[in-house]
């Protein structure tokens, strides 16, 4: 009985409190640049407006060269195949319009082509 119990108000505590899950901003790339000096720009998934991801020569947003790199391979093959992507933020952001245009957008998670 005081296992029943025990898991019941697991159960309990569990289902009360929201879960903390990324944003995504999912949907076509509209728009996607890299600069000379290395910055990332896109426009679109989501309402995303013009926003800088990050910088394939330094480490910038905390996200790494190699890393900025990778996003920017993915973002650049879903723009040319027209595929959707989805770029999420944790933790959560009021909505992926949210984001002032032409400023870095700030904790960047997972950045995935479908």
């Amino acid at each position: 009985m005081k296992t029943i119990l025990s898991l019941v108000g697991l159960l309990a505590l569990v289902t009360t409190f929201p879960a903390i899950s990324d944003t995504h901003c999912k949907g076509k790339v509209t728009y996607l640049a890299i600069g000379r000096s290395g910055t990332v720009l896109v426009n679109g998934p989501g309402g995303l407006p013009s926003v800088y991801l990050c910088n394939v020569q330094n480490k910038v947003n905390n996200i790494e060269v190699e890393s900025c790199k990778a996003i920017y391979s993915t973002l650049l093959a879903a723009k040319s195949q027209d595929k959707t992507v989805n770029i999420t933020f944790l933790p959560n952001i009021d909505s992926c319009s949210s984001f002032k245009s032409w400023s870095v957008a700030k904790n960047l998670n997972w950045v995935f082509a479908s």
